[in-house]
């Protein structure tokens, strides 16, 4: 299992510029990422996504990636913004992008 969005990608999208300090952390956020993406999307091993990656898949494993990577702020349930107050954290953070990812998913898990 590899990310399907690169460093750079993720570090764009925060506005961060990539250091030896905040590199392996980002990985560690795609990498996790992807993670959630292969299970959400349960693919048949003969059929793995396309290389390189459907744009809706790097999309995903970004904003997936940002959540990872700021979930540290949101340790008690909401983030402070000193302009707008608390904003509550959502109780499940992936159902909205295992409803993204659908188009790309294989099986669904009926039971």
């Amino acid at each position: 299992m590899a990310a399907y969005a690169t460093v750079d990608q993720l570090a764009a999208s925060m506005r961060l510029t990539v250091t030896a300090k905040n590199q392996e952390w980002l990985q560690s956020c795609l990498d996790a990422a992807a993670a959630e993406i292969d299970h959400m999307l349960d693919r048949f091993a003969t059929e793995p996504l396309p290389v390189p990656p459907p744009a809706l898949a790097v999309q995903e494993n970004v904003a997936i990636a940002v959540e990872f990577w700021k979930i540290n702020d949101a340790a008690f349930g909401g983030v402070g913004f000193a302009d707008i107050g608390v904003l509550k954290v959502p109780r499940d953070l992936f159902a909205r992008h295992a409803a993204v990812l659908m188009p790309l998913t294989q099986q669904f898990g009926v039971a």
